[in-house]
């Protein structure tokens, strides 16, 4: 059992909240599903129940010990080419300036010529970063610059732990001897003395930072200047308690690994604080710039509310997100990015809100000229998730007539039944029997504590008198149901009226995703649909962000200005690379501001079929327009 592919099985587990098979866990992993199961059993040897097993596949059963095994150290030598990419880079950019290829072969139990095989892959990816591997006298060493080389061991770390970002024992496996959960509590001590708030990620992007400096420093590596000027925190107060925090926390740093911070370490500790740090006082409106940010806000809202009929004037909204702006707006001045490991589970669970993100990063640049990345956009799309999903509740309520004979002896199980149901349901009114209703046809369904006889033209639910906890899950469930089928019937009614055959392809010929944004355009834009830069403006859209989710990439502009409103499908079973991904159907959205709730409800729907491993795939199978519509259909 390889210990690289057994913690990858688990860390896949670990990431699902349902049943995976094991040729789902195989797929992903790069091998078979025996080999799986055989990994897994042998998994739960050591670490018994560990992973339970059904007919349904599998999960974690216990979280504590998947957590344990993901966060040892491994002292086993690299199985992989992936593995051994690491090691390698790891060595020249962190631990040692140069490492003969002799040794490095020998340590990782390969021959020269299989080292050299695999050189060729580090000296693409080090091409990324302007670094150069070079050789000489048998021994081998990176040239370039200093922040390439950081930039660079960081990524490598991102990508490792973006699973896991916010756990610092897994950061800390990259560099076993220094002790950064001590680092991290003197750091949280410290800002909450000073009155300041970091969130989560951006800590522990400074502690990576912290501890690649530290490392690089232990082992003779330079340090590298800082290009951009530190953001100035408003106001005297906060500016002193900003130098005096980051004096601070580099005493804790010197005093932790017993080393000197340079002058350049220092200042990039103060950069990074300076940009994402939230002090006590900036919660007070009269911040300039918190006004600043407030005042881009009311333009987005507005915008937002004007492209797709969201309302987001909330004043607690309003609130979190102008003080995430400003931290936004500081970060960009000085050029630093903050990573966001949520990226894609944000993007792919929730298409609709991540593309009103990249509407309002668009509304940001047009009205500061700030450019904003993808890790940013999910920032965003957190926030205004938050706001929207608790909006999108509310609407989803079914109306309820309660039909049930009111009694002292029970009056208040009638009422905490009620309070049960008021995430799920509106409760109209009580009513003693069915006859007495006004107007029945007001109502979603019927909740009934006794039989009724004839005909009723709503959906009933007959539960006990006693309104027990399985008259609630009872509810819950027929809820949901009727939900799921309102949705399904509404947009099969949308999709049967915008999705047509004539704009409808299996595998068409196109060169690339590019290639296929402008075959698939220009009939919409020659049947009168769309305009004459329809195509033009898929392309900014793309610029901004990658409309590909998983398997499928839905491209549409980002303002919603149509003639009419058509889709254009193209499905391509072997899959099409789409900028970092494969895609194996293309769905092209031209919408009118008046359909802009299809929109939402479309978005909606793809998003629930995408968690569903597989689906895409499936549908992109079909051999006719029909049986693609009806697959498409079949996973609601």
């Amino acid at each position: 059992m390889s210990s690289d592919r057994s913690r990858e099985i688990v860390r896949i587990l670990e990431s699902r909240a349902t049943w995976t098979t094991a040729s789902q866990i195989a797929s992903q992993v790069g091998c078979s599903s025996r080999t799986v199961k055989s990994d897994i059993t042998a998994l739960n040897r050591t670490h018994e129940g560990m992973i339970v097993a059904s007919s349904k596949g599998y999960r974690i059963e216990d979280a504590a010990a998947a957590a344990r095994l993901l966060s040892q150290q491994t002292n086993e030598v690299p199985q992989t080419a992936e593995a051994r990419k690491r090691f390698i880079l790891f060595e020249l950019l962190m631990r040692h300036r140069k490492v003969r290829a002799a040794d490095l072969a020998e340590s990782l139990y390969i021959s020269l010529a299989t080292l050299d095989n695999e050189l060729v892959a580090i000296k693409r990816e080090l091409s990324g970063y302007g670094l150069v591997l070079r050789s000489r006298a048998g021994s081998l060493y990176i040239e370039g610059s200093a922040a390439g080389e950081k930039k660079m061991v960081n990524q490598l770390i991102f990508d490792e732990t973006k699973d896991y970002f916010s756990q610092i024992d897994l950061i800390n496996r990259y560099f076993p001897k220094l002790d950064l959960a001590q680092l991290q509590e003197r750091i949280d001590a410290r800002l909450k003395q000073r009155g300041f708030y970091i969130n989560g990620y951006a800590l522990s992007s400074l502690i990576i930072h912290i501890a690649i400096f530290v490392e690089r420093t232990n082992n003779g590596f330079e340090s590298v200047p800082t290009t951009v000027k530190a953001a100035q925190p408003t106001g005297n107060e906060a500016r002193e308690g900003l130098d005096e925090v980051t004096g601070e926390i580099c005493a804790a740093i010197e005093d932790l690994f017993s080393m000197r911070v340079s002058d350049v370490d220092r200042d990039a500790v103060r950069l990074m604080l300076g940009a994402n740090l939230i002090h006590a006082n900036r919660f007070e409106p009269s911040d300039p710039e918190h006004e600043r940010a407030h005042e881009l806000l009311g333009t987005i809202v507005e915008r937002v509310h004007d492209q797709f009929g969201l309302n987001l004037r909330d004043s607690e909204f309003e609130l979190r997100f102008s003080l995430h702006l400003a931290n936004m707006l500081s970060r960009a001045s000085c050029g630093m990015r903050l990573r966001n490991p949520q990226l894609e589970a944000i993007k792919s669970s929730q298409p609709f809100i991540y593309d009103v993100a990249v509407f309002v990063v668009d509304v940001i640049a047009s009205e500061t000229g700030v450019s904003v990345n993808e890790d940013e956009i999910a920032y965003i799309a957190l926030h205004v998730g938050c706001m929207v999903e608790g909006q999108r509740a509310n609407a989803d309520k079914l109306h309820a007539l309660v039909v049930c004979t009111r009694h002292n002896a029970y009056e208040t199980h009638i009422d905490s039944f009620l309070d049960s149901l008021d995430a799920c349901v509106v409760v109209e009114g009580i009513v003693p029997t069915i006859d007495t209703a006004c107007d029945i046809s007001r109502v979603d369904l019927v909740i009934s504590t006794v039989p009724l006889s004839g005909y009723c033209s709503v959906p009933v639910v007959n539960i006990s008198p006693f309104f027990s906890k399985q008259d609630i899950s009872l509810m819950r469930e027929r809820v949901e149901a009727l939900l799921k089928a309102r949705l399904r019937t509404n947009l099969e009614c949308s999709m049967r009226t915008f999705f047509t055959e004539d704009f409808f392809a299996i595998e068409p010929d196109v060169a690339d995703w590019r290639d296929a944004i402008c075959k698939l355009s220009a009939p919409l834009i020659e049947g009168g649909f769309a305009f004459e830069d329809f195509t033009e403006r898929l392309l900014e859209r793309e610029d901004i962000s990658s409309s590909a989710y998983c398997d499928i990439a839905m491209p549409h502009p980002l303002d919603m200005d149509a003639k009419h409103t058509a889709v254009s499908v193209a499905l391509f079973p072997r899959g099409l690379t789409w900028s970092n991904a494969t895609v194996h159907a293309v769905i092209m959205l031209s919408i009118t501001r008046d359909d802009r709730a299809f929109f939402g409800e479309l978005f909606n729907y793809i998003s629930g079929v995408l968690l569903k491993p597989g689906a895409v795939r499936t549908i992109s199978h079909a051999k006719s327009y029909q049986e693609f519509l009806d697959a498409l259909l079949r996973c609601a």
